[in-house]
Formats: C-alpha cells, sequence, structure tokens
C-alpha cells in the first residue's frame, strides 16, 4: 500500500506547465486577447473622426491606444494573476519559434508594437495640428487590416490552449481516480486479511479484529467518494 501511496504523491501532473493557469485565468486571457481586435479597430475609426475635428474623437482614441498597449503588455509580461505567455504555442504565436534566425520583424510581438507606434504618431500630428497627420493616419489605417488578421490568429491559439489544458486536467482527473482506487483496493486486502489474522488470536486479536473493521469502512467510504467525484466530472 506505501508504494501506491508513494506514487501517488510523488508523480507530477501531465499539466504542470499549465500549473497555476485556471480555467478563470484562461477565460480573461480569451477575452482580453479577443478584445484587441476591437480596440485596434476603435484606434482607427477615432484617429479618423479626430483628424475631421469630431468632439471628443481624439481623447477616446488615445485612451483606447492606452488601453490596446497595456493589454498587450498584460498579455505578453503577466499582470494581476495573469500568467503571460506560459507555454511554447503562445510563445511562438507571438514572437515566432524559438530556432527562427529572423530579426523578429514579421512577428506578432512586432506589428502590434509598429501598430502601437504608428496610432501613437498619427495622433500626436492630430494633436498637434500637423501637415503630415494625414499620411500618418493613413498608414495606421494599412496596419490595421493585416494586424487584425494576427490578432485574430493569436485569440485562437488562446482557445486551442484552453482546450488543451481542459484535456489535460480530464487526464489528470482520470489518473487521481484510477490511483485512489488502486489505494482502496490494496487497504481493503489488508483490512481482510487482519481480520483473518484477528479470527485465529485471542484478546489482542479482538483488538485488532476492532481496527480492521475501522480500516473496512474507511475503505467503503474511499471508494464512494471515488464513485460520485466519478459520477460529477462524468456528467460536467
Amino acid at each position: 500500500m506505501l508504494t501506491t501511496l508513494e506514487r501517488f504523491q510523488t508523480t507530477k501532473s501531465d499539466a504542470a506547465e499549465a500549473d497555476g493557469v485556471s480555467n478563470e485565468v484562461l477565460s480573461s486571457l480569451i477575452n482580453m486577447a479577443g478584445r484587441q481586435r476591437m480596440l485596434s479597430q476603435r484606434i482607427v475609426f477615432k484617429a479618423i473622426l479626430a483628424l475631421r475635428h469630431s468632439d471628443g474623437a481624439l481623447a477616446i482614441a488615445q485612451d483606447t491606444l492606452r488601453t490596446f498597449a497595456d493589454s498587450h503588455a498584460a498579455l505578453t509580461q503577466g499582470r494581476d494573476g495573469l500568467p503571460g505567455l506560459f507555454s511554447p504555442a503562445l510563445r511562438e504565436a507571438f514572437h515566432g519559434k524559438e530556432n527562427d534566425k529572423r530579426d523578429g520583424s514579421g512577428t506578432v510581438a512586432k506589428k502590434i508594437a509598429d501598430f502601437i507606434a504608428l496610432a501613437s504618431a498619427a495622433l500626436d500630428a492630430i494633436a498637434r495640428d500637423s501637415a503630415r497627420a494625414e499620411d500618418a493616419v493613413l498608414a495606421l489605417i494599412a496596419s490595421a487590416d493585416p494586424l487584425l488578421s494576427d490578432l485574430h490568429s493569436v485569440t485562437a491559439v488562446y482557445e486551442q490552449e484552453s482546450r488543451r489544458i481542459a484535456r489535460l486536467q480530464k487526464k489528470e482527473q482520470q489518473q487521481l481516480i484510477d490511483r485512489i482506487k488502486s489505494i482502496a483496493k490494496e487497504a481493503h486486502i489488508v483490512s481482510f486479511n487482519g481480520q483473518i489474522v484477528a479470527s485465529r488470536t485471542n484478546v489482542t486479536g479482538r483488538e485488532f479484529a476492532v481496527v480492521a473493521g475501522v480500516m473496512t469502512s474507511v475503505t467503503r467510504e474511499l471508494e464512494a467518494v471515488v464513485s460520485a467525484f466519478v459520477k460529477k466530472t462524468a456528467s460536467a
């Protein structure tokens, strides 16, 4: 029984890579990644309106840009309970493959940084009423559609990671159930053998029989807990 218990205590989770990434955190990451698409389009739209001197458009565009940049930092670097790029798939989605020899100019992370720089320059030019404001806005518009596609791809990776982790968690739950069943089986055998030994002895044996009976009761309770857990996870 001890050997099985030791295996239960020391075996590492298949989902160790995702430790600390709860379903709630994953949902927040997916929502934030998806929101980046909307924010990027809002920045461009408000920049166009600001160029036409629409009241309040410049302030909204500036505020939206700050939110976009802050969200990008939270997604990639982690903050307020968010884990950053916690898996190889996410790191590759933003920064390309680790063995990629390019300078990073074509990566999603670089495109996002360029978009932020273009938006900042365009809004600054509008605020100063610069003669180059229109050209700056046009450059921002040109970068928006390709970026939107990249942001959509990043969101898809977050969703894939969520499904992957869910599968690992389900597998982990099944392994836990199997280990508990194995412990319960061995405990049942020990209890049964103890009752046999107790029946062959005298006073001490009767005391030992009480212990064996308690073990049997505990084993049955453990089996009931496992059964209830299996039903709960199956219906989830």
